[in-house]
């Protein structure tokens, strides 16, 4: 038995600290702005590339 809580705790304990250290670098992330920032400067290039090479078949 106590065993088993030295080993739930230690599991318990973990789970804890990856909870924390995930809340940590996602509240930094909405912080700084950070999704809008990697959608500027890494997708948004990259859908540009990729729609302006695609033939149109129509003129607007």
């Amino acid at each position: 038995m106590k065993k088993f809580l030295k080993i739930l705790f230690k599991i318990l304990g973990k789970t804890l600290l990856i909870g924390f250290i995930t809340f940590v670098a996602t509240f930094a992330l909405y912080m700084f702005n950070g999704e809008n920032k990697l959608i500027y400067y890494v997708v948004r290039p990259f859908l540009n590339k990729h729609y302006d090479a695609q033939v149109r078949d129509r003129r607007i």
